[in-house]
């Protein structure tokens, strides 16, 4: 027990002179002249954090390696300051796909896909605009021609402004002459595709306000042409315009489809297409030829008739119809496709002045 005791004391002792050599020291420090401070950085732009991921840089004659050794086929490289965009294929099949790629680091932001006719151009920095054909890289169809700009936001090193997406597409509305011809629908090697097997028939045409409406369902004159409506997806006929100026008409052509139609059993179009997809006393079916009604701001004395396999709609244009679009639509579930024909006036913020 005395041991314990004479041992007890020894420890404490050394502990009192632990703290008490650590007072003494820090009694020294508060009386010493205080050392210089370190000098406080100048305000700047934050300097760039490059992660362990962070790509190498590149330059031109590297990308097209890199971008085939994932699979990809480089169809070009367009430089623009330090940077690039690079035009590529996956196996080299469409559709054709825009990257902007930084110099600095060699990050890659997705751009866009391209159209089958599309052309572009560099804009400025991180920001290239686009036009188009109408014609789609992925099915045999020819729509609208289009135009837009899509812009990269975030930088070389991947930051994004207030965590917002990568890039942002901005696209034009596409207003047409009718004066020029214009052609939506199947397209096969470069034109119309000279056999269309979808049949349909009118619906509905009627007057808008600024325009012409039109809706389809399917040719009810047998189950071979009810079905043929059917394959990939329902969709509007293919449809061509003209325009003669001495009497100001404009023509529109509808393919393969006709105003009246009737035959197939109601019983075997609901076997096939199910339940309710159409009323049961749909066919037959028959959408009356002549006129479409009152003129309106646009046009005057429109009138629909049948043309052999197609059907017509003919309008004289008001001084008032300056440009049109197409819009497209489907009802009941997808099963009844429409359009509409929309017209413009002239407007000096969009078209200039005289």
């Amino acid at each position: 027990m005395i041991g314990d005791a004479k041992e007890d004391f020894f420890m404490k002792l050394r502990l009192f002179s632990g703290l008490a050599a650590l007072a003494l020291a820090a009694l020294l420090a508060a009386c010493a002249p205080a050392a210089p401070a370190e000098p406080a950085p100048s305000p700047g732009a934050a300097s760039p954090a490059p992660t362990a991921e962070l790509p190498t840089p590149v330059t031109e004659e590297e990308l097209p390696a890199l971008y085939e050794a994932e699979g990809y086929t480089v169809v070009e490289v367009r430089g623009y300051l330090d940077d690039f965009v690079v035009e590529y294929t996956y196996g080299g099949s469409e559709p054709r796909l825009l990257d902007w790629v930084f110099g600095e680091t060699g990050r890659r932001v997705y751009l866009t896909g391209l159209d089958a006719d599309a052309s572009y151009q560099i804009t400025g920095p991180g920001e290239v605009r686009f036009t188009t054909g109408g014609v789609s890289s992925s099915t045999p169809w020819k729509g609208l021609p289009e135009s837009g700009t899509v812009r990269v936001l975030v930088d070389a090193y991947g930051r994004v402004p207030e965590d917002a997406v990568q890039t942002t597409l901005d696209t034009v509305e596409t207003w047409l002459d009718p004066a020029e011809p214009f052609y939506m629908g199947w397209w096969e090697n470069g034109r119309p595709a000279a056999e269309n097997t979808r049949f349909e028939q009118v619906y509905d045409a009627r007057i808008d306000a600024d325009g012409l409406s039109f809706s389809f369902i399917p040719n009810g004159d047998s189950m071979e042409r009810f079905g043929s409506f059917f394959p990939a997806a329902t969709t509007i006929p293919s449809f061509e315009t003209s325009f003669d100026p001495d009497r100001r008409v404009f023509t529109l052509r509808l393919h393969n489809t006709c105003l009246e139609s009737g035959g197939a059993e109601t019983d075997e179009i609901e076997e096939w297409i199910g339940e309710g997809t159409y009323p049961k006393d749909l066919y037959p079916y028959s959408f009356p030829a002549g006129s479409l009604g009152r003129d309106s701001h646009f046009l005057r004395d429109v009138t629909i008739a049948e043309d052999g396999e197609d059907v017509v709609v003919t309008a004289v244009l008001t001084e008032r119809a300056y440009r049109f679009t197409v819009e497209t639509s489907n009802l009941g579930f997808d099963n009844i496709p429409s359009f509409r024909i929309v017209f413009r006036e002239k407007n000096p913020d969009l078209d200039g002045r005289d």
